[in-house]
C-alpha cells in the first residue's frame, strides 16, 4: 500500500467488452445511492468510537472478523493464509446470523509483496472456495485499477466460469476529481460490473518528513466533496470508503480523518457529514 502508479488513460483505451466475465447478471447495481463506508483495523474502544463518529453506512476491517456489532459489516478474505490456515470462510459463515452480510471482499492487493502477495494462478485456484459462501463476491483489490494482474485475473475468471459480482478499487492520487471519476467509470466500462471504491484518498508520493505534501487540507476536502457527489451520481457505484492514515504521515497526512488523539480533523468532520 506504499507505492502506486496512476495512469490517466482515455476511457476508450480502458474499455474492453471482452472482459465481461462470468456472472453477467451481477452487473446490475444493488443500490440507488452509493453507501459511505469506514475502514478500521483496530479492535480497541478508540477504534469503535472512530468508526461510529464517521456516520458510515457500513464498515470493514481488512479481515474476516468484525470489531463493532452495531453497524453493517462486510468481511474480507485478505489473503491465502487467512483462507487456508485461519478458517476465514468458516468464520464468515458462522457469523452470518449476526452480520446478515450479503457481500464478501476478495484478496487485498494481491499484486503487492507486503499485502496479499498472490499470483494470478493462486488466486484463480482459490476463488471457488469464496464462491461456496453464496455471497456476492468483490474482485481482488489491486494496487491500482488498471493493473495487469487484475486484467489477467478477470480473463481467467471468464475462461474458467468463476463468479465476480462487483469490482473493488483502490486509488491514491492527486486531488483532481475529474481524473478520479474517470478511473471509476473506466473500471465499470471495462468489466461491466458495479464498483466499490474500498480505499481512496489524496496522496503526494514525493512527500517526506522534510518535504511537506504539496496538497493542502482545503484541496483534499474539495476533492472529497466532489468525488462523493460524483460517485453518488453514478448508478453503478455501490459503495466507497475513504482511507485513513495518521495525520503525521508525510504522504497522506492531509487526507487524515483523525487527529493523533482520535478526534476528528476538519476532513473527518466533512466525511461524517456527507
Amino acid at each position: 500500500m506504499e507505492r502506486r502508479t496512476f495512469l490517466a488513460l482515455p476511457l476508450a483505451a480502458l474499455a474492453a467488452p471482452g472482459l465481461m466475465a462470468a456472472g453477467a447478471g451481477s452487473a446490475q447495481a444493488a443500490t440507488a445511492r452509493a453507501l459511505k463506508g469506514a475502514s478500521n483495523g483496530g479492535s480497541d474502544a478508540l477504534s469503535f468510537r472512530q468508526i461510529k463518529s464517521l456516520n458510515p453506512d457500513w464498515y470493514y476491517t481488512w479481515q474476516h472478523t468484525r470489531t463493532y456489532t452495531k453497524l453493517p459489516f462486510v468481511p474480507m478474505i485478505k489473503d491465502a493464509r487467512r483462507l487456508l490456515e485461519q478458517d476465514a470462510l468458516g468464520f464468515v459463515n458462522r457469523e452470518l446470523r449476526q452480520t446478515h452480510t450479503q457481500n464478501l471482499l476478495g484478496f487485498n492487493e494481491p499484486d503487492h509483496p507486503l499485502q496479499a502477495n498472490m499470483s494470478v494462478d493462486q488466486a484463480v485456484r482459490l476463488w471457488p472456495l469464496l464462491q461456496t459462501t453464496g455471497l456476492r463476491l468483490g474482485s481482488p483489490a489491486t494496487v491500482n485499477s488498471t493493473s495487469r494482474w487484475l486484467e489477467q485475473f478477470m480473463l481467467r475468471a471468464k475462461r474458467e466460469h468463476l463468479r465476480v459480482d462487483f469490482m473493488t478499487m483502490h486509488c491514491y492520487a492527486w486531488p483532481n476529481s475529474d481524473s478520479f471519476l474517470r478511473k471509476v467509470a473506466a473500471l465499470h466500462e471495462k468489466y461491466q460490473r458495479p464498483v466499490w471504491v474500498t480505499e481512496y484518498a489524496v496522496a503526494d508520493w514525493n512527500a517526506t518528513k522534510t518535504r511537506r505534501s504539496i496538497y493542502t487540507r482545503p484541496m483534499v476536502e474539495k476533492f472529497m466533496r466532489e468525488t462523493v457527489a460524483g460517485m453518488r451520481k453514478m448508478p453503478y457505484v455501490e459503495r466507497f470508503a475513504w482511507k485513513q492514515r495518521p495525520i503525521n504521515d508525510p504522504i497522506m497526512g492531509t487526507s487524515s480523518l483523525f487527529n493523533l488523539d482520535g478526534t476528528l480533523t476538519s476532513t473527518g468532520r466533512l466525511y461524517a457529514s456527507l
